[in-house]
């Protein structure tokens, strides 16, 4: 399937520790930024429906504001049920643009059985688009 690159923040909007509400193509989503990693995960917590654009990004973890349920940034993952996990996007930056494809990533098994999802963006690899 071809991937669907579509604007929705500007990276300088985006800083360090921020999670922020964004949609493309009519999925609600976050952005969640911390050091030059730029993610993209569902918008909804799977534990209540919590918006995860209340919560927090810290120690690669994304945190619902409601009631602390911890997924991982880069597999979208609970910290503890790995079976557990958000969806997730691809993203990069183009200029000074955050892109992402609107379709989800799919999932994927390691050797371990545990899930596992498409690293992230690092934002020194941009230039290699």
């Amino acid at each position: 399937m071809a991937e669907r690159w579509i604007p929705v923040a500007a990276l300088a909007a985006v800083r360090d520790g921020d999670v922020v509400a964004v949609e493309a193509d009519g999925v609600a989503m976050v952005l969640a930024r911390e050091g030059d990693a730029i993610y993209a995960l569902q918008r909804r917590c799977l534990h209540r429906g919590g918006d995860l654009a209340d919560g927090i990004i810290s120690r690669g973890h994304v945190i619902c504001a409601n009631h602390g349920w911890r997924f991982s940034a880069a597999t979208g993952c609970h910290d503890t049920a790995s079976d557990v996990c958000l969806s997730r996007y691809a993203v990069r930056v183009v200029g000074d643009q955050i892109e992402v494809d609107p379709t989800p990533l799919a999932a994927s098994t390691t050797n371990s059985g545990e899930t596992e999802r498409i690293d992230p963006l690092e934002l020194g690899d941009k230039d290699d688009e």
